[in-house]
Protein backbone atom coordinates (compact mmCIF):
# COMPACT_ATOMS: atom_id res chain seq x y z
CA UNK A 1 0.00 0.00 0.00
CA UNK A 2 2.47 2.21 0.61
CA UNK A 3 5.01 1.23 -1.95
CA UNK A 4 1.89 2.20 -4.50
CA UNK A 5 1.24 5.21 -2.85
CA UNK A 6 5.32 6.33 -3.28
CA UNK A 7 5.28 5.62 -6.77
CA UNK A 8 1.91 7.57 -7.47
CA UNK A 9 3.84 10.30 -5.87
CA UNK A 10 6.75 10.35 -7.96
CA UNK A 11 5.06 9.88 -11.10
CA UNK A 12 3.00 12.56 -10.56
CA UNK A 13 5.68 14.84 -9.27
CA UNK A 14 8.75 14.18 -11.26
CA UNK A 15 7.72 12.40 -14.27
CA UNK A 16 8.52 9.36 -13.11
CA UNK A 17 8.01 5.46 -11.61
CA UNK A 18 10.92 4.05 -9.58
CA UNK A 19 12.06 0.84 -10.33
CA UNK A 20 13.13 -1.61 -7.59
CA UNK A 21 16.77 -0.49 -6.29
CA UNK A 22 19.04 -1.86 -8.93
CA UNK A 23 22.67 0.20 -9.07
CA UNK A 24 23.56 1.78 -11.90
CA UNK A 25 26.09 0.20 -14.61
CA UNK A 26 27.91 2.13 -16.28
CA UNK A 27 29.41 1.03 -19.56
CA UNK A 28 33.25 1.61 -18.47
CA UNK A 29 35.44 3.62 -20.88
CA UNK A 30 39.68 3.59 -20.14
CA UNK A 31 41.07 6.80 -19.12
CA UNK A 32 42.96 8.16 -22.35
CA UNK A 33 46.14 10.63 -21.99
CA UNK A 34 45.60 13.82 -23.02
CA UNK A 35 48.67 15.06 -24.90
CA UNK A 36 49.74 18.11 -23.79
CA UNK A 37 50.76 20.02 -26.95
CA UNK A 38 48.99 22.92 -28.70
CA UNK A 39 47.04 22.71 -32.25
CA UNK A 40 49.89 24.18 -33.73
CA UNK A 41 52.19 21.12 -32.47
CA UNK A 42 49.72 18.19 -33.29
CA UNK A 43 49.23 19.98 -36.98
CA UNK A 44 53.18 20.42 -37.69
CA UNK A 45 54.06 16.95 -35.98
CA UNK A 46 51.14 15.31 -38.51
CA UNK A 47 52.48 17.46 -41.39
CA UNK A 48 56.33 16.01 -40.93
CA UNK A 49 55.39 12.35 -40.50
CA UNK A 50 53.03 12.30 -43.30
CA UNK A 51 54.57 14.89 -45.23
CA UNK A 52 53.98 12.84 -49.02
CA UNK A 53 50.38 11.95 -48.34
CA UNK A 54 47.80 13.45 -49.48
CA UNK A 55 46.20 15.93 -46.93
CA UNK A 56 43.11 16.97 -48.54
CA UNK A 57 40.91 16.93 -52.21
CA UNK A 58 38.96 20.18 -53.09
CA UNK A 59 37.22 19.64 -56.37
CA UNK A 60 39.07 17.55 -58.03
CA UNK A 61 42.57 18.62 -56.61
CA UNK A 62 44.61 16.94 -54.18
CA UNK A 63 47.16 18.92 -51.64
CA UNK A 64 49.75 16.68 -49.37
CA UNK A 65 50.36 17.55 -45.46
CA UNK A 66 54.43 19.23 -47.31
CA UNK A 67 52.03 21.58 -49.15
CA UNK A 68 49.78 22.30 -46.67
CA UNK A 69 52.19 22.95 -44.08
CA UNK A 70 54.08 25.70 -46.66
CA UNK A 71 50.88 27.33 -46.86
CA UNK A 72 50.66 27.01 -42.94
CA UNK A 73 54.17 28.45 -42.68
CA UNK A 74 54.04 31.21 -45.26
CA UNK A 75 50.33 32.46 -43.75
CA UNK A 76 51.71 32.69 -40.47
CA UNK A 77 54.39 35.00 -41.24
CA UNK A 78 52.60 37.46 -43.35
CA UNK A 79 49.77 36.93 -40.21
CA UNK A 80 52.47 38.06 -37.78
CA UNK A 81 53.79 40.90 -40.41
CA UNK A 82 50.06 42.27 -40.22
CA UNK A 83 50.84 42.88 -36.44
CA UNK A 84 49.02 39.64 -35.11
CA UNK A 85 50.18 38.10 -32.05
CA UNK A 86 48.78 35.71 -29.32
CA UNK A 87 45.96 36.14 -27.83
CA UNK A 88 44.33 38.48 -30.95
CA UNK A 89 41.63 37.31 -32.85
CA UNK A 90 41.20 36.27 -36.53
CA UNK A 91 37.67 35.91 -37.78
CA UNK A 92 36.80 33.49 -41.32
CA UNK A 93 33.71 33.99 -42.97
CA UNK A 94 34.95 30.25 -45.21
CA UNK A 95 32.82 27.43 -46.46
CA UNK A 96 34.63 24.15 -46.15
CA UNK A 97 37.68 24.61 -48.84
CA UNK A 98 41.56 24.60 -48.27
CA UNK A 99 42.00 27.84 -46.80
CA UNK A 100 39.63 27.57 -44.07
CA UNK A 101 42.43 25.00 -42.79
CA UNK A 102 45.72 26.98 -43.68
CA UNK A 103 43.80 29.62 -41.58
CA UNK A 104 43.30 27.52 -39.14
CA UNK A 105 46.31 26.59 -37.80
CA UNK A 106 47.96 29.75 -39.31
CA UNK A 107 46.37 31.54 -36.25
CA UNK A 108 46.80 28.61 -34.04
CA UNK A 109 51.01 28.72 -34.79
CA UNK A 110 50.91 32.69 -33.40
CA UNK A 111 49.23 31.62 -30.40
CA UNK A 112 46.07 33.76 -31.18
CA UNK A 113 42.54 32.84 -31.52
CA UNK A 114 40.18 31.54 -34.30
CA UNK A 115 36.78 32.10 -34.76
CA UNK A 116 34.43 30.97 -37.45
CA UNK A 117 31.30 32.12 -38.78
CA UNK A 118 28.81 30.57 -40.99
CA UNK A 119 28.30 31.62 -44.65
CA UNK A 120 24.99 31.26 -43.79
CA UNK A 121 25.16 34.56 -41.73
CA UNK A 122 23.22 37.22 -43.07
CA UNK A 123 25.43 40.94 -42.61
CA UNK A 124 23.77 41.93 -39.29
CA UNK A 125 24.72 38.17 -37.63
CA UNK A 126 28.55 38.78 -39.06
CA UNK A 127 28.32 42.40 -37.63
CA UNK A 128 26.94 41.50 -34.28
CA UNK A 129 29.86 38.02 -33.80
CA UNK A 130 32.83 41.07 -35.47
CA UNK A 131 31.57 43.42 -33.03
CA UNK A 132 31.72 40.95 -29.40
CA UNK A 133 35.14 39.31 -30.25
CA UNK A 134 37.15 42.15 -32.47
CA UNK A 135 38.75 40.46 -34.26
CA UNK A 136 42.28 42.49 -35.99
CA UNK A 137 41.76 40.31 -38.96
CA UNK A 138 38.93 39.31 -41.11
CA UNK A 139 39.55 36.27 -43.91
CA UNK A 140 36.67 35.92 -45.98
CA UNK A 141 35.64 34.35 -49.69
CA UNK A 142 35.41 36.85 -52.45
CA UNK A 143 31.52 35.49 -53.10
CA UNK A 144 30.70 37.39 -49.47
CA UNK A 145 31.82 40.95 -50.49
CA UNK A 146 27.99 42.09 -51.42
CA UNK A 147 27.36 40.93 -47.59
CA UNK A 148 30.29 42.27 -45.93
CA UNK A 149 30.66 45.53 -47.82
CA UNK A 150 27.33 46.68 -46.45
CA UNK A 151 28.82 46.82 -42.88
CA UNK A 152 32.03 47.86 -43.30
CA UNK A 153 31.61 50.98 -41.79
CA UNK A 154 30.15 49.48 -38.94
CA UNK A 155 32.99 46.90 -37.95
CA UNK A 156 35.84 47.30 -36.46
CA UNK A 157 38.54 45.18 -37.87
CA UNK A 158 42.39 45.77 -39.26
CA UNK A 159 42.80 44.11 -42.38
CA UNK A 160 40.15 41.81 -44.27
CA UNK A 161 41.71 39.13 -46.29
CA UNK A 162 40.11 37.90 -49.12
CA UNK A 163 40.52 34.83 -51.29
CA UNK A 164 38.36 33.19 -53.80
CA UNK A 165 37.81 28.95 -54.61
CA UNK A 166 38.82 29.67 -58.12
CA UNK A 167 42.41 29.44 -56.69
CA UNK A 168 42.34 26.09 -55.25
CA UNK A 169 41.00 24.42 -58.60
CA UNK A 170 42.84 22.19 -61.21
CA UNK A 171 44.08 24.63 -63.63
CA UNK A 172 41.24 23.12 -66.65
CA UNK A 173 38.28 24.18 -64.03
CA UNK A 174 39.80 26.96 -62.76
CA UNK A 175 39.10 29.21 -65.56
CA UNK A 176 35.53 27.68 -66.80
CA UNK A 177 34.72 28.71 -63.06
CA UNK A 178 35.97 32.33 -63.12
CA UNK A 179 33.45 32.66 -66.16
CA UNK A 180 30.79 31.35 -64.49
CA UNK A 181 31.21 33.49 -61.51
CA UNK A 182 32.31 36.61 -63.51
CA UNK A 183 31.05 39.44 -60.79
CA UNK A 184 31.75 43.30 -60.41
CA UNK A 185 34.53 44.01 -58.49
CA UNK A 186 33.73 45.35 -54.87
CA UNK A 187 36.49 46.82 -53.24
CA UNK A 188 37.10 47.26 -49.44
CA UNK A 189 38.74 49.70 -47.98
CA UNK A 190 40.75 47.36 -45.87
CA UNK A 191 41.48 44.70 -48.36
CA UNK A 192 44.39 42.25 -48.94
CA UNK A 193 44.77 39.98 -51.32
CA UNK A 194 45.28 36.43 -49.43
CA UNK A 195 47.01 34.72 -52.20
CA UNK A 196 49.79 37.69 -52.13
CA UNK A 197 50.35 37.42 -48.57
CA UNK A 198 50.99 33.18 -49.28
CA UNK A 199 53.42 34.45 -52.18
CA UNK A 200 55.30 37.16 -49.61
CA UNK A 201 54.99 35.06 -46.78
CA UNK A 202 58.22 33.20 -45.72
CA UNK A 203 58.10 29.33 -45.39
CA UNK A 204 59.50 29.20 -42.07
CA UNK A 205 57.82 27.78 -38.90
CA UNK A 206 56.41 29.72 -35.68
CA UNK A 207 55.42 27.99 -33.38
CA UNK A 208 54.00 30.04 -30.65
CA UNK A 209 54.33 28.61 -26.70
CA UNK A 210 50.95 28.03 -25.27
CA UNK A 211 49.47 26.70 -22.05
CA UNK A 212 47.12 24.18 -23.57
CA UNK A 213 45.03 23.84 -20.31
CA UNK A 214 44.57 27.77 -20.21
CA UNK A 215 45.19 29.38 -23.35
CA UNK A 216 41.89 30.08 -25.81
CA UNK A 217 42.62 28.25 -29.43
CA UNK A 218 38.88 29.61 -30.32
CA UNK A 219 35.82 30.99 -30.18
CA UNK A 220 32.80 28.85 -31.29
CA UNK A 221 29.78 31.17 -31.39
CA UNK A 222 26.52 29.11 -30.05
CA UNK A 223 23.04 29.95 -28.31
CA UNK A 224 23.79 28.39 -25.33
CA UNK A 225 20.43 27.48 -23.39
CA UNK A 226 19.22 31.45 -23.65
CA UNK A 227 19.15 31.52 -27.60
CA UNK A 228 21.29 34.85 -27.34
CA UNK A 229 24.71 34.31 -29.48
CA UNK A 230 27.61 33.96 -27.08
CA UNK A 231 31.37 32.94 -28.07
CA UNK A 232 32.53 29.44 -26.34
CA UNK A 233 36.07 29.90 -25.02
CA UNK A 234 37.83 26.33 -26.45
CA UNK A 235 40.88 25.78 -25.15
CA UNK A 236 43.71 24.00 -27.13
CA UNK A 237 43.15 20.78 -24.74
CA UNK A 238 39.31 21.09 -25.24
CA UNK A 239 40.39 20.26 -28.81
CA UNK A 240 43.27 18.08 -28.13
CA UNK A 241 40.70 15.83 -25.79
CA UNK A 242 38.28 15.20 -28.79
CA UNK A 243 40.73 14.02 -31.26
CA UNK A 244 42.24 11.62 -28.53
CA UNK A 245 38.60 10.14 -27.69
CA UNK A 246 37.50 10.10 -31.67
CA UNK A 247 40.64 8.05 -32.28
CA UNK A 248 40.05 5.76 -29.66
CA UNK A 249 36.45 5.40 -30.55
CA UNK A 250 37.76 4.28 -34.45
CA UNK A 251 40.02 1.76 -32.75
CA UNK A 252 36.68 -0.25 -31.31
CA UNK A 253 35.67 -0.78 -34.95
CA UNK A 254 35.45 -4.62 -36.05
CA UNK A 255 37.06 -4.13 -38.86
CA UNK A 256 40.05 -1.71 -40.03
CA UNK A 257 39.94 0.66 -43.42
CA UNK A 258 42.93 -0.65 -45.17
CA UNK A 259 45.91 2.09 -45.37
CA UNK A 260 45.43 5.85 -45.41
CA UNK A 261 42.32 6.79 -43.22
CA UNK A 262 39.63 8.41 -45.59
CA UNK A 263 36.98 11.27 -44.06
CA UNK A 264 34.39 13.06 -45.81
CA UNK A 265 34.20 17.20 -44.59
CA UNK A 266 30.65 17.27 -45.49
CA UNK A 267 29.18 19.32 -41.98
CA UNK A 268 30.04 23.05 -42.29
CA UNK A 269 33.66 23.59 -40.20
CA UNK A 270 32.04 26.92 -39.26
CA UNK A 271 30.33 24.31 -36.70
CA UNK A 272 32.08 22.75 -33.81
CA UNK A 273 30.67 19.26 -34.40
CA UNK A 274 32.15 19.87 -38.68
CA UNK A 275 35.41 20.86 -36.84
CA UNK A 276 36.50 18.51 -34.48
CA UNK A 277 34.84 15.00 -36.24
CA UNK A 278 35.63 15.91 -39.96
CA UNK A 279 38.69 18.30 -39.81
CA UNK A 280 40.57 18.16 -36.35
CA UNK A 281 40.13 13.96 -36.34
CA UNK A 282 40.95 13.28 -39.75
CA UNK A 283 44.33 15.83 -39.20
CA UNK A 284 45.12 14.01 -36.21
CA UNK A 285 45.40 10.91 -37.94
CA UNK A 286 47.36 11.96 -41.00
CA UNK A 287 44.11 11.21 -43.25
CA UNK A 288 42.52 12.27 -46.22
CA UNK A 289 40.00 15.12 -46.08
CA UNK A 290 37.81 15.27 -48.95
CA UNK A 291 36.29 18.97 -48.41
CA UNK A 292 32.42 19.32 -49.41
CA UNK A 293 31.59 23.42 -49.37
CA UNK A 294 28.00 22.16 -50.11
CA UNK A 295 26.67 19.16 -48.33
CA UNK A 296 23.11 19.70 -50.28
CA UNK A 297 24.84 18.50 -52.92
CA UNK A 298 24.18 14.76 -52.40
CA UNK A 299 25.44 13.37 -55.34
CA UNK A 300 28.76 15.52 -55.43
CA UNK A 301 29.11 13.67 -52.03
CA UNK A 302 27.90 10.42 -53.50
CA UNK A 303 30.74 10.48 -56.02
CA UNK A 304 33.48 11.30 -54.33
CA UNK A 305 32.37 8.27 -51.58
CA UNK A 306 32.23 6.13 -55.26
CA UNK A 307 35.58 7.45 -57.12
CA UNK A 308 37.87 7.65 -53.62
CA UNK A 309 36.66 5.13 -51.24
CA UNK A 310 35.38 7.05 -48.28
CA UNK A 311 35.55 5.41 -44.72
CA UNK A 312 33.60 7.98 -42.70
CA UNK A 313 30.84 10.32 -43.03
CA UNK A 314 29.78 12.28 -40.24
CA UNK A 315 26.96 14.82 -40.52
CA UNK A 316 23.13 15.42 -39.12
CA UNK A 317 20.08 13.16 -39.16
CA UNK A 318 18.43 15.37 -41.86
CA UNK A 319 21.28 14.29 -44.19
CA UNK A 320 21.49 10.78 -43.99
CA UNK A 321 17.74 10.44 -44.24
CA UNK A 322 17.81 12.95 -47.84
CA UNK A 323 20.58 10.85 -48.65
CA UNK A 324 19.18 7.38 -48.31
CA UNK A 325 15.96 7.86 -49.96
CA UNK A 326 17.88 9.83 -52.86
CA UNK A 327 16.28 8.61 -56.19
CA UNK A 328 20.30 7.89 -57.82
CA UNK A 329 21.55 6.47 -54.61
CA UNK A 330 21.49 3.29 -56.59
CA UNK A 331 23.86 4.57 -59.13
CA UNK A 332 27.00 4.71 -56.49
CA UNK A 333 28.90 2.18 -54.56
CA UNK A 334 29.33 3.06 -51.52
CA UNK A 335 30.20 0.15 -49.91
CA UNK A 336 33.87 1.87 -48.85
CA UNK A 337 31.84 3.32 -45.49
CA UNK A 338 33.00 1.71 -42.68
CA UNK A 339 31.38 3.86 -40.05
CA UNK A 340 28.82 7.32 -40.10
CA UNK A 341 28.10 9.27 -36.96
CA UNK A 342 25.20 11.01 -36.79
CA UNK A 343 24.92 14.14 -34.40
CA UNK A 344 22.88 17.92 -33.82
CA UNK A 345 19.96 16.45 -32.83
CA UNK A 346 17.93 13.49 -32.46
CA UNK A 347 18.18 10.51 -34.84
CA UNK A 348 14.66 8.96 -35.44
CA UNK A 349 15.06 5.14 -36.06
CA UNK A 350 13.60 5.24 -39.19
CA UNK A 351 16.42 6.70 -40.28
CA UNK A 352 18.58 4.32 -39.44
CA UNK A 353 16.85 1.29 -40.37
CA UNK A 354 16.90 3.01 -44.28
CA UNK A 355 20.15 4.38 -44.19
CA UNK A 356 21.51 0.74 -43.14
CA UNK A 357 19.39 -0.64 -45.44
CA UNK A 358 20.09 1.31 -48.81
CA UNK A 359 23.41 2.47 -48.01
CA UNK A 360 24.78 -1.34 -46.43
CA UNK A 361 26.50 1.17 -43.75
CA UNK A 362 26.76 1.19 -40.00
CA UNK A 363 24.81 4.37 -38.51
CA UNK A 364 25.21 5.68 -35.31
CA UNK A 365 24.23 8.34 -33.00
CA UNK A 366 26.33 10.65 -30.50
CA UNK A 367 25.21 13.59 -28.97
CA UNK A 368 27.33 17.33 -27.77
CA UNK A 369 26.96 20.40 -27.33
CA UNK A 370 29.23 23.46 -28.12
CA UNK A 371 30.89 24.04 -24.78
CA UNK A 372 31.68 20.86 -24.81
CA UNK A 373 33.64 21.07 -27.93
CA UNK A 374 31.26 19.13 -28.27
CA UNK A 375 31.02 15.29 -28.41
CA UNK A 376 30.27 13.86 -24.58
CA UNK A 377 28.56 10.32 -25.74
CA UNK A 378 28.37 8.15 -28.86
CA UNK A 379 27.40 4.61 -29.47
CA UNK A 380 29.88 1.67 -30.08
CA UNK A 381 30.63 1.61 -33.52
CA UNK A 382 29.17 -2.02 -34.17
CA UNK A 383 25.49 -3.11 -33.97
CA UNK A 384 26.06 -5.65 -31.67
CA UNK A 385 26.27 -2.90 -28.68
CA UNK A 386 25.06 0.21 -30.54
CA UNK A 387 21.51 1.07 -29.29
CA UNK A 388 19.31 2.58 -31.17
CA UNK A 389 17.13 6.01 -30.15
CA UNK A 390 19.81 6.32 -27.49
CA UNK A 391 22.63 8.92 -27.87
CA UNK A 392 25.37 6.05 -26.66
CA UNK A 393 27.80 6.21 -23.61
CA UNK A 394 29.87 8.42 -21.81
CA UNK A 395 33.16 8.90 -23.49
CA UNK A 396 36.21 8.49 -21.82
CA UNK A 397 37.62 11.35 -19.39
CA UNK A 398 34.22 12.81 -18.84
CA UNK A 399 32.08 11.98 -15.93
CA UNK A 400 27.82 12.80 -16.34
CA UNK A 401 25.21 13.15 -13.87
CA UNK A 402 21.18 13.36 -13.92
CA UNK A 403 19.70 16.15 -11.80
CA UNK A 404 16.06 16.45 -10.76
CA UNK A 405 14.87 20.09 -13.22
CA UNK A 406 13.45 21.58 -9.97
CA UNK A 407 15.17 20.64 -6.75
CA UNK A 408 18.59 20.27 -9.10
CA UNK A 409 19.46 17.14 -6.58
CA UNK A 410 20.47 14.04 -8.38
CA UNK A 411 19.02 11.18 -10.05
CA UNK A 412 20.56 7.55 -9.81
CA UNK A 413 17.13 5.32 -10.43
CA UNK A 414 17.62 4.09 -14.35
CA UNK A 415 14.97 4.97 -16.29
CA UNK A 416 14.34 8.68 -14.57
CA UNK A 417 14.27 12.08 -16.23
CA UNK A 418 16.15 14.89 -15.31
CA UNK A 419 18.78 17.22 -16.69
CA UNK A 420 22.20 16.30 -17.68
CA UNK A 421 25.11 17.82 -16.64
CA UNK A 422 28.66 17.09 -17.58
CA UNK A 423 32.11 17.37 -16.46
CA UNK A 424 35.13 16.37 -18.13
CA UNK A 425 38.48 18.05 -20.19
CA UNK A 426 36.45 19.21 -23.25
CA UNK A 427 34.35 21.20 -21.49
CA UNK A 428 34.68 25.35 -22.12
CA UNK A 429 36.62 27.54 -20.17
CA UNK A 430 33.39 29.76 -20.46
CA UNK A 431 31.63 32.51 -22.06
CA UNK A 432 33.30 35.55 -24.04
CA UNK A 433 32.70 38.79 -22.96
CA UNK A 434 29.69 37.30 -20.25
CA UNK A 435 27.98 38.82 -17.83
CA UNK A 436 28.67 35.69 -15.38
CA UNK A 437 25.80 36.73 -12.70
CA UNK A 438 22.97 35.68 -15.96
CA UNK A 439 25.16 33.71 -18.45
CA UNK A 440 27.07 31.00 -16.13
CA UNK A 441 26.40 27.49 -17.29
CA UNK A 442 28.13 26.04 -14.73
CA UNK A 443 26.60 24.73 -11.36
CA UNK A 444 29.65 23.75 -8.95
CA UNK A 445 31.62 23.30 -11.44
CA UNK A 446 29.33 20.81 -13.76
CA UNK A 447 28.11 21.71 -17.19
CA UNK A 448 24.63 22.36 -17.24
CA UNK A 449 23.56 21.25 -21.10
CA UNK A 450 19.79 22.24 -20.76
CA UNK A 451 18.86 18.80 -22.27
CA UNK A 452 16.42 16.60 -19.96
CA UNK A 453 17.67 13.02 -20.40
CA UNK A 454 17.19 9.17 -19.27
CA UNK A 455 20.01 6.69 -18.23
CA UNK A 456 19.54 2.83 -18.14
CA UNK A 457 20.95 0.59 -16.04
CA UNK A 458 24.08 -0.05 -18.70
CA UNK A 459 25.01 3.27 -18.93
CA UNK A 460 23.27 4.21 -22.19
CA UNK A 461 21.60 7.30 -22.55
CA UNK A 462 18.43 8.48 -24.57
CA UNK A 463 17.52 12.48 -25.21
CA UNK A 464 13.85 13.17 -23.99
CA UNK A 465 14.16 17.18 -24.65
CA UNK A 466 15.62 20.32 -24.83
CA UNK A 467 14.49 22.07 -21.09
CA UNK A 468 13.92 25.23 -23.16
CA UNK A 469 11.47 23.70 -25.60
CA UNK A 470 9.55 22.00 -22.52
CA UNK A 471 6.11 22.93 -23.09
CA UNK A 472 3.64 23.02 -20.43
CA UNK A 473 -0.18 22.03 -21.20
CA UNK A 474 -2.80 22.98 -18.31
CA UNK A 475 -0.16 22.58 -15.95
CA UNK A 476 1.52 19.28 -17.75
CA UNK A 477 5.00 19.09 -19.37
CA UNK A 478 5.21 17.97 -22.62
CA UNK A 479 8.46 17.17 -24.34
CA UNK A 480 8.08 17.54 -28.32
CA UNK A 481 10.15 14.83 -29.02
CA UNK A 482 7.70 12.45 -27.44
CA UNK A 483 4.71 13.66 -29.65
CA UNK A 484 7.19 13.89 -32.88
CA UNK A 485 8.30 10.22 -32.22
CA UNK A 486 4.28 8.95 -32.92
CA UNK A 487 3.57 10.97 -35.37
CA UNK A 488 6.64 9.72 -37.45
CA UNK A 489 5.18 6.72 -36.84
CA UNK A 490 2.04 7.41 -39.20
CA UNK A 491 2.37 6.52 -42.69
CA UNK A 492 1.62 9.74 -44.30
CA UNK A 493 3.83 11.88 -42.55
CA UNK A 494 7.63 12.29 -43.60
CA UNK A 495 8.75 15.10 -41.02
CA UNK A 496 7.07 16.63 -37.50
CA UNK A 497 7.79 19.33 -35.36
CA UNK A 498 5.55 20.51 -32.37
CA UNK A 499 5.95 23.50 -30.46
CA UNK A 500 3.65 25.48 -27.78
CA UNK A 501 1.39 28.30 -29.33
CA UNK A 502 -0.04 30.53 -26.67
CA UNK A 503 -3.54 31.39 -26.85
CA UNK A 504 -6.06 33.22 -24.89
CA UNK A 505 -7.20 30.45 -23.19
CA UNK A 506 -3.76 28.81 -22.58
CA UNK A 507 -1.00 26.87 -24.30
CA UNK A 508 -2.17 24.82 -27.37
CA UNK A 509 0.04 21.98 -29.08
CA UNK A 510 0.72 22.86 -32.94
CA UNK A 511 2.10 20.08 -35.18
CA UNK A 512 3.79 21.29 -38.54
CA UNK A 513 4.00 18.40 -40.69
CA UNK A 514 5.65 17.36 -44.14
CA UNK A 515 3.78 14.83 -46.10
CA UNK A 516 5.89 11.90 -47.78
CA UNK A 517 3.70 12.20 -51.19
CA UNK A 518 1.84 15.14 -52.61
CA UNK A 519 -1.89 14.64 -52.67
CA UNK A 520 -1.71 13.16 -49.39
CA UNK A 521 -4.58 14.02 -46.78
CA UNK A 522 -4.83 14.25 -43.31
CA UNK A 523 -6.59 16.42 -41.06
CA UNK A 524 -6.79 17.45 -37.67
CA UNK A 525 -9.36 15.10 -36.33
CA UNK A 526 -8.11 12.17 -38.10
CA UNK A 527 -4.32 13.22 -36.51
CA UNK A 528 -5.39 13.29 -32.85
CA UNK A 529 -7.51 10.21 -33.01
CA UNK A 530 -4.34 8.26 -34.52
CA UNK A 531 -2.04 10.36 -31.57
CA UNK A 532 -4.76 9.79 -28.77
CA UNK A 533 -3.72 5.78 -29.56
CA UNK A 534 -0.20 6.01 -27.86
CA UNK A 535 -0.37 9.74 -25.93
CA UNK A 536 -2.51 11.53 -23.13
CA UNK A 537 -4.73 13.34 -24.27
CA UNK A 538 -2.80 16.87 -23.19
CA UNK A 539 0.10 15.82 -25.25
CA UNK A 540 -2.17 15.38 -28.51
CA UNK A 541 -1.74 18.05 -31.03
CA UNK A 542 -4.30 20.57 -30.92
CA UNK A 543 -3.31 22.53 -34.84
CA UNK A 544 -1.94 21.52 -37.44
CA UNK A 545 -0.17 22.64 -40.61
CA UNK A 546 1.63 21.33 -43.89
CA UNK A 547 4.97 22.44 -44.91
CA UNK A 548 7.22 21.43 -48.26
CA UNK A 549 9.98 21.25 -45.70
CA UNK A 550 10.95 22.23 -41.96
CA UNK A 551 13.19 25.08 -40.86
CA UNK A 552 16.40 24.38 -40.33
CA UNK A 553 19.78 25.83 -39.22
CA UNK A 554 22.93 25.17 -41.59
CA UNK A 555 23.67 22.16 -39.92
CA UNK A 556 20.03 20.70 -39.94
CA UNK A 557 18.47 21.55 -36.74
CA UNK A 558 14.73 21.96 -36.71
CA UNK A 559 14.27 25.72 -36.07
CA UNK A 560 11.23 25.64 -33.28
CA UNK A 561 11.31 29.55 -32.86
CA UNK A 562 10.59 29.80 -36.88
CA UNK A 563 7.51 27.22 -36.23
CA UNK A 564 6.49 29.29 -33.17
CA UNK A 565 6.26 32.26 -34.77
CA UNK A 566 8.68 34.19 -32.66
CA UNK A 567 12.07 34.45 -34.97
CA UNK A 568 12.63 38.21 -33.86
CA UNK A 569 13.56 36.37 -30.60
Amino acid sequence: MQENYINRYCQLTYGYMPQKTKPQKDTKQPTLDIPHQSLSELFHTVAKKNKDKHALFFKGKFKTYAEVEEEVNRLSNSLQKLGIKKGDRVAVLLPNCPQFITAFFAVQSLGAIFTAFNPMYSAREIKHRLNDSQPKIFIMLNLFLDKIKTIEKEISVDHIIITSVARELPTKTRYIYKLMTMRKNIPLEKGINYSALLKEGENKKIDTPVNPEEDIAMLQYTGGTTGKPKGAMLTHKNLIAQTAVLRYWVTKLEKQPKGQKKVAGVLPYSHIFGLTSSFLWPISLGATTYLVPDPRKLEEVMKIIDNHGIHFLNCVPVFFQKFATHKNLHKYDLSSLYMNISGGESLPKETVTIFEKNVGSLLIEGYGLTEASPVTHINPPNKAERKIGSIGVTIPNTKTKIVNTETQKEITIPGSSGELLIKGPSVMKGYWNSNEETENPFQNGWLRTGDVVTKDENGYFTIIDRLKDMIIVSGYKVWPNEVEEILLTHPSILEAAVVGIKTKIGTKLKATIVKKEEGQTLTIDELRTYCKKFLAPYKVPRLIEYQNELPRSSVGKVLRRELRGDAAE
